[in-house]
């Protein structure tokens, strides 16, 4: 299992740049930011800002996290030798950690920049984590879709983005009160409620994508 999460992290970034593109993304938005908000506006807006942006990361992710190893047979020789359940996960375990990875390098300069209390950033690093989390599972599910049925599938994203959106507008509401605790373990509860039985869908997907 270690041996497909290692090989899955490689793919990402050497053959899709997942963490260049992530870190890019991330910096992109920070600075931008920080150019278009005034000073008054800069910390309050920013730090939401440069939360609610993670799910914007994902969009483009999904065509390239299972389609095209369906299309060059990696899939096959993969489903010879693991479970389509080993597979997914070894996908969302690396799509995590290149996405955490790259936001916890560009952390120091959310809390340098925006000048922000101790505690008030460890609110934003674990919102942002149930962000990537969530994210994550949601651009694996699609990217199943995508492969189980081939074409057509440009409305997915569409219909399925929203899922995340109540995670974003508590992340929104617990950095501008985060005293108020109680909204994480409700992103908490979000996550374990979606997370799970997504992420087995599209293990079913994968390991009866041959059989349609």
């Amino acid at each position: 299992m270690k041996t497909l999460i290692f090989q899955e992290i490689i793919i990402h970034n050497r053959i899709y740049n997942l963490f260049k593109y992530s870190l890019m993304f991330f910096t992109f938005c920070i600075l931008s930011v920080t150019m278009i908000s005034s000073y008054e506006n800069i910390q309050n807006f920013g730090i939401i800002f440069s939360v609610i942006t993670i799910p914007l990361a994902f969009l483009s992710l999904s065509s390239n996290l299972i389609k095209s190893d369906i299309e060059d047979g990696t899939m096959e020789i993969l489903l010879t030798s693991r479970s389509a359940l080993q597979i997914i996960f070894a996908k969302y375990i690396s799509l995590c950690l290149c996405v955490i990875f790259s936001f916890l390098l560009l952390s120091p300069i959310i809390y340098l920049v925006y000048d922000i209390q101790l505690s008030l950033f460890a609110i934003i690093i674990l919102c942002a984590l149930m962000l990537i989390l969530l994210s994550s599972a949601i651009i694996t599910i699609i990217a199943s879709m995508q492969g189980y049925f081939r074409s057509n599938t440009n409305f997915l994203s569409v219909l399925i983005m929203p899922l995340i959106i109540p995670s974003i507008i508590l992340s929104g509401i617990l950095i501008q009160s985060p005293f108020d605790t109680h909204y994480l373990f409700i992103m908490l509860g979000i996550n374990l409620v979606i997370i799970p039985p997504v992420l087995y869908l599209s293990a079913y997907l994968i390991d009866n994508i041959y059989n349609i």
